[in-house]
């Protein structure tokens, strides 16, 4: 099991992901979230095949062919936490904390 919290950014929503394994290529999800577009994802997403997601085309996972149904913005990081959630859980990497931070004059 892992568990991922996330705070988008400047919507202020938070959305933790909760995923277990169903069977060696199954993994199923629990969201908790203050966004009401990341509830209506997860309520469709379901049980994900993990096989699937981490072997096709970022643009034919089901997360993201939800994304593009539910998300406000293309620029939301909650798909890919999820992403990343069912990489863990399945074993295939270790947890590792990811981070965005805006640095000004860092460039």
């Amino acid at each position: 099991m892992a568990t991922c919290w996330v705070k988008a950014g400047e919507c202020g929503k938070e959305t933790s992901i909760s995923a277990h394994k169903v069977d060696p290529t199954h993994v199923g999800l629990e969201v908790t979230t203050s966004c009401e577009r990341m509830e209506a994802l997860a309520a469709e997403l379901g049980r994900v095949d993990v096989a699937h997601e981490m072997s096709c085309p970022l643009n034919e996972t089901r997360v993201y062919t939800l994304a593009t149904k539910h998300v406000c913005r293309n620029s939301c990081i909650v798909p890919a936490a999820i992403l990343k959630t069912l990489e863990v859980t399945a074993g295939l990497f270790l947890p590792a904390d990811c981070s965005i931070e805006f640095i000004e004059g860092a460039l």
